[in-house]
């Protein structure tokens, strides 16, 4: 029995991003015109108190319930059920303070409908754009500033030979894309695996490279990628990587590196 390798790709995470030129303006347009719908929506889901308890409130105050032992007393003598009674009450009453404010925020001023709105989203477009190159961007890139290791390592997976121009020079590849989707599965395939390396690789960055959380994203990779690939195509997916295994593996290099490590073959006769 022989390990075929199909291709083996290592595509490194840039340090930072630099936002395209016309980015934060596009965003910062496109969340400003949409703060009137904002308001609707947010007047439709919550017309009124009762609606605000009934659908904030009460399923806040679930979740919240099981996270104070029933027998916690605090260092002032509240009880759990104190102490959980405050959180409703002080959350019940804030509904009057958030419409209000809700209102101010959207509300048109000189003409201008949620003019407030617009204007603090302005303010923060230049913060978005370095959360955004620090953060995302890293893992997708773009089409001007050059593609990053999820969409490179999704396209490379469904046998998408536009990837190969991608890799960059950063980057190594052995081998062509090659299509490990089931049939009629590849553009739903290459989805769920290309929000999966995104999610993953943010995981592991605000973790500071955390050798445990590396791990936890490798497998969670390998998971993906067992329930989405046709086992006639390739072997299965392991967390770490081997030599004659198929991988999806996140790591460090000796250099303090940020690197996508991805290896895909089908062993034969």
């Amino acid at each position: 029995m022989a390990f075929n390798k199909k291709f083996e790709l290592e595509i490194y995470v840039a340090e930072n991003v630099e936002v395209a030129g016309h980015m934060p303006d596009l965003w910062a347009q496109r969340l400003g015109d949409s703060g009137e719908l904002i308001k609707d929506k947010l007047d439709e889901k919550f017309p009124d108190e009762g609606t605000f308890i009934e659908g904030l409130v009460k399923p806040s105050e679930d979740g919240y319930r099981p996270l104070i032992d029933s027998s916690f007393v605090s260092r002032h003598e509240r009880s759990s059920e104190n102490i959980r009674s405050t959180r409703r009450e002080n959350m019940v009453k804030s509904f009057s303070k958030w419409k209000e404010n809700l209102n101010k925020v959207f509300a048109t001023i000189d003409g201008v409908v949620a003019k407030l709105f617009k204007d603090r989203v302005q303010a923060s477009k230049d913060e978005w754009a370095l959360k955004m190159g620090a953060g995302t961007l890293r893992l997708t890139g773009d089409k001007i500033r050059g593609r990053g290791p999820a969409p490179v390592a999704a396209y490379y997976l469904v046998g998408d030979n536009r990837a190969k121009d991608w890799v960059g020079p950063s980057g190594t590849s052995d081998g062509e894309p090659y299509n490990i989707a089931r049939d009629r599965e590849r553009t739903a395939f290459k989805a769920a695996i290309l929000n999966r390396l995104v999610q993953g690789g943010l995981m592991v960055i605000k973790s500071e490279f955390d050798s445990a959380e590396i791990t936890e994203q490798n497998t969670v990779n390998a998971s993906l990628l067992n329930g989405l690939r046709d086992p006639a195509k390739c072997d299965a997916f392991v967390t770490a990587p081997a030599a004659d295994k198929c991988f999806c593996a996140w790591k460090k290099d000796d250099e303090g590196n940020f690197i996508l490590h991805v290896q895909v073959g089908l062993t034969t006769p």
